[in-house]
């Protein structure tokens, strides 16, 4: 037998399905190889068999001893850059891609490989260059578009990337990933009920399969973004059941949608099961050990949901090492996507639990590759404007756009470069006032909104200064700001908590809103900005609406709550019910949560405090659902007071409040978030709402309940003060001085 037949002979039982005849074949055939050329495509069917075994490693060696021996062989070459990429190492595997082009510029499939890898590897420009030589030789490959598309989509080119997938599905119609990718671009496009009826024909045309796994995880995550959660757990758990050994990611997010939902407990068995099924989820180890309650059920499940967190933190600290073993840079980077949003909610003073939760961050950056944390060096400003950029998720028609917007639109640009890199496609009024006035925009979303990708760009724009808005309410710019991306990084009180990250240089706050010793509550330098320490733009205000209009009963006193329940701690419930108790005409005015479980599990807590009073509480609350900002304004304008929370107070709610004429009563706390409404309150001159202790919340909240009159001159002056709160220059002058005088230095 000849060789060629001998190795055709080998390849038969390969493809037959006899990988162990094969084996001894090609075994064989390596005793006694004729040349050099036959013992290396013996060893290319051996890979295979070895891959298909699950014996890596002796597939790597195989492949070793083939490129050693057949050193300008295109298929040695390949064969070892897939062990390579297997084995978690594609910088390597790339360069053996090179030398397979190389040894054979023709095979599309190389050129098809290395696009993908540069994909993974956040080289989408290059990748597109890999792509378009793939379909120059094999023009009617499907993968080669699908792929070519993903790597438009990263490039953020949608309309390309729709096309290249549309070509896809023209090659294939039955390509479900394709299909899927499709829909994810769609969605980036500003389409997102185009793209769900895309998943949704995807579904409904095929039954259940693994290859349909991501229309199901697709349609889930639109769903989520959409507060859809009942239905969105359902098709994560659908696809988890499609393919049970890889279902590490979505029971991740199944977890994630049971704690939007309320749901603790369940939540906490999926991460489990997520770290079950991939010991080295990083995600979901953080996610297990660090997942805390939106609602508590007193100040005892406070204080144990607490030192759940601290020991979740302890064993991070001790696992950290093993979860990132074998992980690439890239991996350890995006595995990071967790913020501890709802830690600061407990009303504490988290300035050590953030730190201890920053040091983890930074040391897995550091064994990933400490070229993410390394110093940024200042570059001269000579004969130039400061370059500053904004990282943000939140900055459009939010509470974080209103608040911080102008801290882009306003700097004077004869003094300073603005940069805007918005997580997300948003397209509204907020963020085309942005768009309009900054020099460069770089949106990042669906699958390029990932820190690795993300931090990358950032980093090649040589900025000065770097803020972010709103750190600890997105998980992505939580795990950004880890890094070190500009020689100057500063944080807002968008989420007003001390971020823990060395990397973050000083915190803005506001003066007003800050107590004497604020400084001991933060990592970083506190920056105390004057007025409320931004230019809020005054909304026009609706028209009055009769309470009947509203839903809102037409002879009670109204009290406003419109804090979302999550914010409202268990010491406000008593609080609420000795108010009530003492003013049998009034109603407590509420809004329900994001989902329905939520405003259950919170009015369960307060009947139990309100039964103890004797208030009943179905006739002494009004729960409202979810409003549009100016339908929310005309319930403000129906109130007759508003009852502040303790130690979370308002902010934009307050503001809007005041707009309204609605007096505030406030009892500031320790810390910054509980001070917001005390602080606003000063800077008009409405001291005599600002309660000193709880009985004198009670006394104010008594006043203004029974004295009608007293309560019409309170609505009476704040509409005449509250003027002050908008349109402030003060916050943005003091925000340029303090940028030029940190470059300079």
């Amino acid at each position: 037998m000849n060789p060629t037949h001998r190795i055709e002979a080998a390849r038969k039982l390969y493809l037959g399905g006899d990988w162990v005849g094969a084996r001894r074949a090609c075994e064989a055939v390596l005793i006694a190889p004729t040349d050099a050329q036959e013992a290396t495509d013996a060893r290319l069917v051996l890979i295979e068999c070895a891959r298909r075994s699950g014996d890596r490693q002796t597939g790597m060696v195989h492949a070793r001893a083939a490129v050693a021996a057949t050193p300008e062989h295109a298929l040695a070459h390949y064969a070892l850059a897939v062990c390579c990429d297997e084995s978690g190492d594609k910088a390597a595997a790339v360069g053996h891609l090179h030398r397979a082009i190389e040894g054979d510029p023709g095979m599309a499939q190389s050129h098809r490989f290395l696009g993908a890898l540069l994909v993974d590897l956040g080289q989408p420009g290059a990748a597109i260059a890999s792509f378009e030589r793939a379909i120059a030789i094999d023009p009617d490959n499907a993968d080669a578009w699908n792929n070519m598309g993903t790597a438009l989509h990263q490039s953020n080119r949608l309309s390309d990337a729709e096309s290249a997938y549309r070509r896809a599905l023209a090659l294939n119609p039955d390509y479900p990933r394709a299909e899927c990718n499709l829909a994810v671009v769609q969605r980036d496009q500003g389409h997102p009920d185009l793209a769900e009826a895309t998943l949704r024909a995807c579904i409904a045309r095929r039954p259940p399969a693994t290859a349909y796994r991501p229309a199901y995880t697709a349609l889930a995550d639109l769903l989520r973004a959409r507060s859809e959660l009942d239905e969105s757990a359902q098709l994560y758990l659908a696809a988890a059941k499609l393919a049970p050994n890889a279902s590490s990611d979505e029971m991740l997010d199944l977890g994630l949608v049971l704690t939007e939902r309320g749901d603790q407990l369940q939540a906490r068995k999926a991460f489990a099961h997520a770290l079950r099924v991939n010991s080295r989820s990083l995600r979901a180890a953080l996610a297990l050990n660090l997942t805390l309650p939106m609602i508590y059920e007193d100040a005892a499940h406070v204080a144990r949901a607490r030192a759940e967190y601290t020991q979740g933190l302890e064993t991070l600290e001790r696992e950290l090492d093993a979860r990132i073993d074998g992980l690439n840079s890239r991996q350890i980077a995006n595995a990071l996507i967790w913020s501890n949003f709802f830690l600061a909610y407990q009303g504490e003073n988290d300035r050590d639990l953030q730190a201890r939760y920053a040091a983890i961050l930074a040391r897995a950056l550091d064994r990933a590759d400490p070229a993410w944390r390394a110093p940024v060096a200042q570059e001269s400003i000579c004969g130039r404007r400061i370059r500053i950029g904004f990282v943000s998720a939140l900055l459009r028609e939010c509470t974080a756009g209103l608040y911080f917007s102008r801290w882009l639109t306003d700097l004077d640009r004869d003094r300073f470069e603005v940069c805007f890199y918005p997580l997300g496609n948003n397209d509204d009024a907020v963020t085309r006032a942005i768009h309009g006035r900054a020099e460069r925009v770089r949106a990042f979303v669906g699958g390029d909104a990932f820190p690795s990708t993300v931090a990358a760009v950032i980093r090649e724009e040589h900025l000065d200064v770097l803020v972010y808005p709103e750190l600890g309410m997105d998980q992505v710019t939580f795990a950004l700001a880890a890094m070190r991306l500009a020689p100057r990084q500063y944080a807002a009180w968008g989420h007003p908590v001390t971020t823990g990250h060395a990397t973050i240089d000083a915190f803005f706050s506001c003066d007003s809103m800050e107590p004497p010793n604020a400084q001991e509550h933060y990592t970083e330098k506190l920056v105390r900005l004057p007025g409320i320490g931004t230019r809020f733009a005054r909304p026009a205000l609706p028209p009055p609406a009769a309470r009947e209009q509203l839903n809102l009963p037409v002879d009670a006193t109204l009290l406003l709550c419109p804090q979302s329940l999550f914010k409202i701690h268990p010491d406000n419930d008593a609080i609420f019910a000795r108010v009530l108790a003492s003013n049998p005409k009034a109603v407590l005015v509420l809004f329900a949560g994001r989902h329905p479980a939520i405003t259950d599990q919170f009015m369960r807590r307060l009947q139990k405090c309100f039964d103890d009073y004797g208030i009943a509480i179905r006739e002494r609350t009004r729960v409202l659902p979810q409003l549009d900002h100016a339908p929310y304004l005309s319930i403000n304008m129906a109130c007759d007071a508003m009852l502040d929370t303790l130690r979370w107070s308002g902010g934009q709610t307050s503001v809007d409040a005041l707009d309204c004429g609605l007096p505030v009563v406030t009892l500031p706390g320790a810390m910054m978030r509980g001070r917001q409404s005390a602080g606003m309150l000063k800077l008009i001159g409405m001291e005599e709402l600002i309660a000193k202790d709880v009985e004198d919340y009670l006394r104010i909240a008594d006043r203004l309940c029974g004295d009608a009159v007293w309560r019409s001159a309170l609505s009476q002056r704040i509409r005449e003060r509250c003027g002050r709160l908008f349109d402030d220059a003060e916050p943005i002058k003091a925000l340029e001085a303090f940028y030029e005088q940190a470059v300079v230095r």
